[in-house]
This record gives structure tokens, C-alpha cells and sequence, in this order.
């Protein structure tokens, strides 16, 4: 194979090329900031503010950082809380405390401090044995034997549990959706279907 007579060029050669030509010729484009209105050469062809305006100083540490969005002041939740300590304040006031109709959107959650107590209780009692099988240990659960919706007076009152294996608690009659389907919506799955006679 025939080997060309041209020197081959070396990368030293072609950064110095085009770093001559980029001299020459930049910038390319000059905008005008949304912000601050001062020109810039973008290095995108979508960026509208100026490398000032999208990495601004942090007011209370001086540092500065890319904002996540425009209405952001301080690069971090620490310094938001030292420029604005009000802000933190009415944060705290109101956290932990649910939105008037979260009753509406949400079902009676299990879970809570007082519930875990009241079912230790319940396995104590019940000497940790199922009351339906007799098997003693394994997977138990405490059963409400009065639903926990339909008495909320009664959800942690001791002589309203009753421990139960797994398979147990799935034949009581208010396990899951049982009593739904087979209670007050019932009609749902038992309508008739109406005869609006042949096409």
C-alpha cells in the first residue's frame, strides 16, 4: 500500500488551527440576558440569561450555585433557613398537621404508636396463640372483632382484639374487601341485567 507524500497533520497542528480560528470569529452569537439585560455569547442556542444570572451568589455564604428554579435565592435549605427564619418558623408551626379533607382522600391509616401497642397487648394476652386454630407462634395478626372503621370508639380497647394466624384472619368476615363484596355492595355484582329486547 502506497504510502501518502503529505506529512500527516498531529493534534498539536489542529488545536492551534482552530483555536486561531475561534479567535478570529468569536463570538459567534451575541444575546441580550432576560435578566439583567446585558450581552453575552451563549453556549447553547436555547440559553436566555447570561452565566451571572443562571449561577447567582448565595446572599448568605457568597458561594455560587446552579438555580433549580428561578424563584430560588439561596444554594441550600441551611441558608434559606438563616435568611428567612420566619419561613422556618411557620414550617414547623404547621408540620404534621393534615389538610382538612384528608379524611375524604384518605382511609384510617394503621400504623400508629398507639396501635402497635394495642396489638403487643393483644398477643400478650392472647398468650401469642392463634384463638381460632390454637397454633401457637408463626405469622399472627390482631383481628378488630368489631370493625376498625365502623368504631373508632372501640379500636384500641382491649376486649375488641383477638389474635389470629394468617389463614384464620383471611376467613373472618371483615377481612379485606370480604364484607364489601358480600355486604352492602353486594347489589353491585347482583344486578339484573335489563333485556332492551334484539337489535
Amino acid at each position: 500500500m502506497a504510502h501518502s507524500t503529505y506529512p500527516s497533520r498531529q493534534p498539536d497542528y489542529r488545536a492551534a488551527y482552530w483555536q486561531k480560528y475561534r479567535r478570529e470569529r468569536l463570538p459567534y452569537v451575541t444575546k441580550t440576558c432576560a435578566d439583567c439585560g446585558a450581552p453575552f455569547s451563549p453556549r447553547t442556542g436555547t440559553q436566555a440569561r447570561c452565566d451571572d444570572c443562571m449561577r447567582p451568589a448565595c446572599p448568605v455564604c457568597g458561594a455560587r450555585f446552579k438555580q433549580a428554579r428561578r424563584t430560588q435565592r439561596t444554594c441550600s435549605r441551611k441558608c434559606a433557613a438563616l435568611a428567612d427564619p420566619e419561613r422556618t418558623r411557620r414550617i414547623c408551626e404547621h408540620r404534621g398537621n393534615k389538610p382538612r379533607t384528608y379524611h375524604l382522600r384518605h382511609r384510617d391509616k394503621h400504623g400508629s404508636a398507639a396501635d402497635r401497642e394495642w396489638r403487643e397487648k393483644v398477643f400478650e394476652r392472647d398468650d401469642w396463640t392463634c384463638q381460632a386454630c390454637g397454633k401457637r407462634g408463626g405469622r399472627l395478626q390482631a383481628h378488630h372483632i368489631k370493625p376498625f372503621k365502623e368504631y373508632p370508639d372501640l379500636r384500641h380497647s382491649l376486649s375488641n382484639g383477638q389474635t389470629l394466624c394468617i389463614a384464620c384472619h383471611r376467613k373472618t368476615e371483615t377481612y379485606g374487601w370480604s364484607k364489601y363484596w358480600h355486604g352492602k355492595g353486594r347489589k353491585r355484582c347482583s344486578q339484573e341485567v335489563l333485556d332492551l329486547g334484539a337489535a
